[in-house]
């Protein structure tokens, strides 16, 4: 039913608090009913959901920033540029079942630490990751023998994408889901991936041309900084919503404050 399920997710919540979010949870699904399909113009004439909006593109643009689809679509001529020894079809291999552990870790760290946490990890991690493959091509490009560093790009890869789908590649899209109201939503989301869509073509269109232009180091060494970028924006504008009913988050997105909040909902 629904409350066992509520009670699960709300382990460490009383039952009374777990009792008044059910009720409040069928206000809204009642309201939803019976409320009519909103308009563009209602995400941005409500405060909530103009910062949401806000929050979620600017989230899947620093992903494509990031270099997250220049790395998926170039990774077998990045690693035959490196001309490492391991050929560029095994280190697809690997770097496939890395992906699978990482999408396994994702919600397990979701669960333990929230959203925000999970996310300053991964883009950190992301960062270091991308930001090793770029001082490889630089120290390469410059005249240094790297013939000792062989396995930096294997293993700077392999960092990458585990650190990046363990949480940025993936919460972004589950905050697109709790913040908006149901009546906002199917625009929003259209909106999101829209955002996600264009730059996803433009860093992938645009990565053969600047790489010839400045240097695959730049590029690599680039997206490293907008890893930076992207943990900062996580620690400044992003709220930790994991474990909050709708109606907190909506309050929370509109200047409550989470503590004074979940507060009120322990009285």
């Amino acid at each position: 039913s629904a409350r066992k399920t509520l009670t699960w997710l709300r382990e460490k919540r009383s039952t009374s608090c777990v009792e008044k979010e059910l009720q409040d949870i069928q206000k809204v699904v009642t309201k939803n009913e019976t409320d009519s399909a909103g308009s563009i113009k209602d995400l941005f004439t409500s405060r909530g959901n103009r910062r949401a909006l806000t929050v979620c593109c600017t989230l899947i643009s620093l992903q494509q920033l990031s270099g997250i689809t220049v790395v998926l679509f170039y990774v077998q001529q990045i690693f035959h540029a490196t001309a490492s020894t391991i050929s560029s079809s095994t280190c697809s291999i690997i770097i496939g079942l890395v992906k699978l552990a990482a999408g396994f870790v994702c919600p397990v760290a979701v669960k333990s630490f929230g959203y925000k946490t999970p996310m300053i990890v991964s883009t950190f991690g992301s960062a270091l990751g991308v930001g090793g493959l770029g001082v490889f091509f630089f120290l390469k490009n410059h005249g240094f023998n790297v013939d000792s560093l062989n396995w930096l790009p294997l293993l700077s890869v392999v960092l990458y994408m585990f650190a990046f789908i363990s949480a940025f590649a993936t919460v972004p899209w589950a905050l697109s889901g709790e913040l908006f109201p149901g009546s906002v939503k199917p625009k929003a989301t259209t909106i999101i991936t829209m955002t996600k869509a264009f730059m996803s073509f433009l860093t992938a269109k645009m990565f053969p041309h600047l790489s010839r232009l400045l240097g695959i180091d730049s590029l690599f060494l680039g997206f490293s900084l907008f890893c930076c970028l992207s943990m900062v924006f996580v620690t400044v504008a992003v709220r930790d919503t994991s474990g909050m009913s709708f109606m907190e988050i909506q309050e929370m997105l509109n200047g409550h404050k989470k503590k004074e909040i979940l507060l009120v909902q322990e009285k």
